[in-house]
C-alpha cells in the first residue's frame, strides 16, 4: 500500500494495524497535529479513497472493528466546520474559505496522489463537538449520490455541482483595517483616524518652553493639549494668589439698561451687545418714547437682527438704542460681528427747529436757569434726533467747527449756553433771535447737523457672569465657579491687572470721544499724593472698531485719594467740557481671607538703615571680637550688603507684606535677622588663633606630633601686604 511505501523526511513509517490500534475511537493527535490543521477530519477505512474523491459515491467502510463515514468529497469535512461554528462566522465566507483550501490540498498532491500527513486525520466520535451528520444536516441536502450545501445565495450567486461558491468579494465599504482586533480594542480608543492633523505633514518641534493650553479635567484632555502642543517642552504651573490677587471686580451696569431673562441667557452659547440704533421719537416733541411699550420693543428687535442677520427671537432690547444679541456658538457671535462691522452705519432724525418754550410748573431748577439767562425762547435753537450716545460738546462742535466762520457769527460758546433737555434734545442759546433765523437758514448748519446725525454703531462682546459654586480639591482649597443668570458687556468691568494693581478704581461714563488718558490722569492729579502713571493707571473702554465709548476707568494707588474725588463731585463732574458720572468699582465679596491694607511707606532714612544697619541683629561684643582677630568690619558690611542685593530670598521675598510672603510663617524681616546672627556665629566658630587653634587646625597634625604655628605667621603677612595694596 501506498501508506506503508511512503517514508519523507521528518515522517515516521505508519501502518494500517499501528493507525487502527494507537487511535481509540474520539482520541485526538498530537499537538503538532492540532496546530497543523489535522483535526477536522474522520480516519478513512479505506486506503484507496482517491478513487472516488470526486465521483460523489458513498458508502460506509470498514475500519478497526467499526463503521465510520467516508469521505464524499474534498471539502466534507471543512462542511463539517462550517455547520459548527455557523453562530459565530458568516455562512458564505467560511464556505469561500473551505472551498479555496480544499483546491490548494488537491493541487498540493505528491505525484503518487497522497496529501501527506496531513490528511491523517483523527477519529471524531457523535458526541464531539466538531461532529457533522452530513445525512441529517440542515445545511446539506442529499441529491442521489452527492451532497449539496443548500444555503441562501444572493443575488447574483451560484453553485457548480460541487456547491461551491465563487470566491468570497468583500462588501462595498469594507474596511479591512477596522475589522482587526487591534483596531477594535486598542487603535480606535486613542486615536481618531479621520482627525484632520494626521493628514497635515510633521513639522519641527520648537525648543521653546511654552504655555500649555488649558484642557479639561481629565487625563485625556491633557493628553491631547500636550499632543497639540507647538512645542516639545510645555509649562504648567498654578500660582498660589493671596487674598488682594484674588479680588474681582462686580459689574458696573448702566442704570437703565434691561438684564435679558434667564430663559434667554441659558439658549444661547454667544453674546454680542450692539448700541447706537435709531430710537422712535415722538413726533411733537422729538424726545424717545416708552421703553416699555412693545412695539417700540419689537422695532429694536428688528433692527438689531437686522444687522446681524437673526430674527427677532434672538434679540433682547436692553435700552431704546441698544440691544443684546443672542447666537449659537461663540463662533457664529464671532462670524456675526466681523460682517457686521463692514456695513454698520445708521442715520438719525436730526433735525433744527426753533424753541417754543416749556411748561414752567414740569421745569426743573436747571431748566428754569437756562431760560432766564437766554432771556427770551427766541434765542434759543433746538436740536431734536440728536445720537443718545453723542455728548453736547461733538453737536457743537460739529455745527460750529472750531476755528470756522460760523463759530464767529454764532460763537463763541461756554458751558452754559447749551443744555441737554433729554437725551435726544440740545438747547443752544445764540443770543439773540436774528441769529436763530440765521441758522434755520443756513445750509452749512443743517448739513452738519446732518453729519451728526450718522453714526456708526457701536458692537461689543457680551458673556455671562461666573459666580461662586462652593470649594473642591484637597482640604477644599480651590473655589468653584459656574455661570450665573446675567449678561455683562465688555467694558463693564475694569481690566483685572488695572483692578488689582490699584486700590481703588473709578468707572467714569459720559466722556468725550477727544479725550485721553493724558487729560484724565491732569484732571485727577489733584488728588493723588504721586505723581500719576498716565498709562498704567488708567484704561479708555473701546467698542469692537476701536471707538471710544465714553467710558473709562481710573485707579487710585493710595487709600483715601478716592474718597477725596466723591466729596468733592458727589458723583458728578465736568471733563474737557462735558458733564460725567463718577461711580467707584466695587469688589466681589472675598470668601477667605482678608483684604491687606496699603502698602507701608517709609522714608529715605528708615530705607538706608534697614539696608545697612545689620549690626542691629547682633551683640556688639561679637563684632569687637572679630575685629580682633583680624576680620574687619568693613568686611562684614559689604558681605551683607551684597547678600541683599544679589538674593532675593533675603530682600524683597524677606520684606513682603502679609499674604504676598513665601513664607507666611516668618514676620517681616525676620529671614534675614537669622541669618545675620548665624552667619557671626558661624564666623566665630571657624575663626583660629595660636592660644586656640581650634580641632579643625589640630586635626592636620598627629596625636603624638606637635601642633606647628607657623602658618599663622605667613597668613599675617599676607594679610598685612593685601592692605598695604588697599585690598
Amino acid at each position: 500500500p501506498k501508506l506503508l511505501a511512503r517514508k519523507h523526511k521528518g515522517h515516521a513509517v505508519h501502518d494500517a494495524e499501528q493507525l487502527v490500534s494507537a487511535a481509540p475511537s474520539g482520541t485526538r493527535r498530537s499537538a503538532r497535529a492540532n496546530v497543523r490543521g489535522e483535526m477536522r477530519g474522520v480516519v478513512m477505512g479505506d486506503l484507496e479513497r482517491e478513487d472516488r474523491m470526486y465521483d460523489g459515491g458513498s458508502g460506509r467502510e470498514r475500519a478497526g472493528g467499526r463503521f465510520v463515514k467516508g469521505r464524499m468529497s474534498p471539502f466534507r469535512n471543512r462542511q463539517r466546520d462550517i455547520g459548527a461554528t455557523s453562530s459565530r462566522f458568516d455562512q458564505k465566507e467560511e464556505m469561500w474559505k473551505a472551498n479555496n483550501i480544499a483546491r490548494l490540498e488537491y493541487f498540493a498532491k505528491d505525484a503518487d496522489g497522497y496529501d501527506s500527513d496531513e490528511d491523517l486525520e483523527p477519529i471524531v466520535s457523535e458526541d464531539d463537538e466538531d461532529y457533522m451528520d452530513l445525512d441529517n444536516h440542515e445545511l446539506i441536502k442529499k441529491q442521489g449520490n452527492d451532497f449539496i450545501v443548500n444555503i441562501d445565495l444572493g443575488e447574483g450567486e451560484s453553485q457548480d455541482r460541487r456547491g461551491r461558491l465563487p470566491p468570497y468579494e468583500p462588501p462595498m465599504g469594507y474596511d479591512p483595517q477596522a475589522d482587526t482586533i487591534e483596531y477594535q480594542y486598542l487603535f480606535r480608543d486613542l486615536v481618531d483616524v479621520d482627525h484632520p492633523i494626521l493628514d497635515m505633514p510633521s513639522k519641527p518641534k520648537s525648543e521653546a518652553i511654552l504655555p500649555l493650553r488649558g484642557s479639561g479635567p481629565s487625563l485625556g484632555d491633557f493628553l491631547q493639549a500636550t499632543m497639540d502642543h507647538p512645542s516639545k517642552y510645555s509649562l504648567v504651573q498654578r500660582v498660589n494668589k493671596h487674598p488682594d490677587s484674588k479680588r474681582e471686580a462686580r459689574p458696573t451696569f448702566p442704570r437703565d439698561r434691561k438684564l435679558p431673562s434667564e430663559d434667554f441667557v441659558n439658549k444661547y452659547k454667544g453674546f454680542l451687545f450692539v448700541s447706537g440704533l435709531v430710537p422712535h421719537l415722538d413726533e411733537k416733541t422729538g424726545d424717545v418714547l416708552e421703553f416699555d411699550d412693545p412695539l417700540h420693543q419689537q422695532s429694536i428687535s428688528e433692527a438689531a437682527a437686522k444687522v446681524f442677520g437673526v430674527t427677532t427671537l434672538d434679540v433682547s432690547p436692553a435700552t431704546p438704542t441698544s440691544a443684546f444679541v443672542g447666537f449659537a456658538t461663540k463662533n457664529d457671535a464671532k462670524e456675526a460681528l466681523i460682517n457686521a462691522l463692514n456695513d454698520c452705519m445708521v442715520t438719525h432724525p436730526t433735525e433744527l427747529s426753533a424753541f417754543d418754550g416749556l411748561d414752567e410748573e414740569k421745569m426743573t431748577d436747571e431748566q428754569k436757569e437756562f431760560v432766564s439767562s437766554a432771556g427770551d425762547t427766541n434765542h434759543v435753537l433746538k436740536v431734536t434726533g440728536v445720537p443718545v450716545e453723542v455728548t453736547s460738546v461733538e453737536v457743537i462742535r460739529a455745527m460750529f467747527p472750531p476755528g470756522s466762520k460760523l463759530e464767529a457769527m454764532f460763537g463763541p460758546f461756554t458751558r452754559s449756553d447749551y443744555l441737554r433737555l433729554s437725551p435726544t434734545t440740545l438747547l443752544i442759546n445764540l443770543g439773540s433771535s436774528d441769529l436763530v433765523s440765521k441758522a434755520l437758514k443756513s445750509t452749512n448748519i443743517a448739513n452738519n447737523a446732518a453729519l451728526v446725525g450718522k453714526r456708526n454703531l457701536q458692537m461689543m462682546r457680551a458673556k455671562r457672569e461666573r459666580v461662586f459654586d462652593g470649594w473642591s480639591g484637597p482640604n477644599r482649597a480651590f473655589a468653584k465657579s459656574k455661570l450665573g443668570k446675567r449678561l455683562f458687556v465688555h467694558g463693564d468691568i475694569p481690566p483685572e491687572d488695572l483692578f488689582l494693581s490699584h486700590h481703588d478704581v473709578l468707572h467714569i461714563a459720559g466722556l468725550p470721544p477727544s479725550v485721553t488718558l493724558r487729560d484724565l490722569a491732569t484732571f485727577f492729579q489733584p488728588f493723588c499724593a504721586d505723581q500719576r502713571d498716565v498709562v498704567g493707571s488708567g484704561h479708555i473702554v473701546r467698542c469692537a472698531r476701536g471707538v471710544p465709548t465714553g467710558c473709562a476707568y481710573i485707579g487710585f494707588e493710595l487709600p483715601g485719594e478716592l474718597d477725596q474725588v466723591k466729596e468733592m463731585y458727589n458723583g458728578k463732574a465736568i471733563i474737557s467740557e462735558a458733564p460725567v458720572t463718577l461711580r467707584p468699582v466695587w469688589d466681589k465679596e472675598l470668601r477667605r481671607g482678608v483684604r491687606q491694607g496699603a502698602r507701608s511707606e517709609r522714608s529715605l532714612e528708615e530705607l538706608d538703615d534697614d539696608l545697612n544697619n545689620w549690626e542691629r541683629h547682633v551683640d556688639p561684643k561679637d563684632i569687637k571680637e572679630l575685629e580682633d582677630l583680624g576680620v574687619e568690619k568693613s568686611i562684614l558690611d559689604e558681605v551683607m550688603r551684597t547678600l541683599r542685593h544679589h538674593n532675593r530670598t533675603f530682600s524683597s521675598i524677606d520684606q513682603a507684606m502679609p499674604g504676598e510672603r513665601l513664607y507666611p510663617e516668618r514676620r517681616v524681616g525676620t529671614h534675614y535677622r537669622d541669618f545675620v546672627k548665624k552667619y557671626i556665629k558661624i564666623l566665630k566658630s571657624c575663626v583660629a588663633t595660636r592660644e586656640n587653634p581650634g580641632l579643625m587646625y589640630e586635626a592636620m597634625f598627629s596625636p603624638d606630633q606637635d601642633v606647628e604655628l607657623g602658618l599663622f605667621d605667613i597668613e599675617e603677612k599676607r594679610i598685612a601686604e593685601l592692605r598695604k595694596k588697599g585690598i
